[in-house]
């Protein structure tokens, strides 16, 4: 199956499929954490994956003007059922149809490993963002728990056929301040993996304590930046 049609195929059980832990916490850090003192209100905000909308819901809640776009049409639609508000569009972060610097606000979390090229995301999104506007983007982890995605493909412990390409958390914060960005806050999520429910209450409390001295260490990066206003 073509790795683009994958994504289309899982969308009527993606929300089964997702672990509602982590996309909570997700959710958590980029509306509480990020921009939890940010005025949304009428601002124009990019979903950047979105999934079944989840985060555009969030968005809408705090008033904010929401384009969601995902490359699968069954996330675009579900989306735009739970989420009438928002313009919801077929679309790839390789490829963005808007203009250079359209939107206030840009998020995208655990979206950008699942292209070809993550990098390439990246620099989409920071293209469509205004200057002096904010980017939040999670994406998983390369520098350490990577080996569990070998082992477990290789075990074949999971029915995954999409893209995984994780980023290293320190050529990450590197690529972002190379690109225009300057970073507000760079930090981890889970210590370890969300795996035994039973345990998060306790990666909860740890995550809390240990998110920027251990963020290497940690499953998902979580990054939060300024789109600077370039000097002639």
């Amino acid at each position: 199956m073509d790795k683009e049609i994958f994504y289309n195929s899982i969308a009527d059980d993606f929300d089964s499929i997702m672990n509602m832990y982590d996309t909570n916490r997700r959710i958590e850090v980029i509306f509480d954490d990020f921009l939890g003192s940010e005025n949304l209100k009428d601002k124009r905000l990019l979903d950047a994956g979105c999934g079944t909308g989840l985060f555009t819901k969030k968005a809408l809640e705090r008033e904010a003007n929401v384009t969601s776009i995902d490359i699968a049409p069954k996330l675009v639609e579900l989306t735009k059922k739970k989420n009438p508000a928002t313009n919801a569009i077929e679309a790839s972060v390789l490829n963005l149809p808007f203009d250079d610097n359209t939107f206030d606000y840009v998020i995208s979390s655990d979206v950008i490993e699942h292209t070809p090229n993550p990098y390439d995301a990246t620099k989409e999104l920071i293209r469509v963002l205004k200057p002096g506007g904010k980017i939040c983007i999670t994406v998983p982890n390369r520098s350490f728990w990577y080996f569990s995605v070998v082992i477990a493909n290789f075990l074949k412990i999971r029915d995954y056929q999409g893209f995984e390409n994780w980023v290293h958390f320190k050529e990450f914060r590197k690529f972002l301040i190379q690109n225009n960005i300057q970073i507000e806050t760079y930090k981890g999520i889970h210590l370890f993996p969300f795996v035994f429910s039973f345990l998060n209450p306790i990666l909860y409390k740890l995550d809390r304590i240990t998110d920027k001295r251990l963020g290497i260490l940690m499953v998902n990066i979580a990054a939060h930046g300024t789109k600077k206003t370039k000097t002639p």
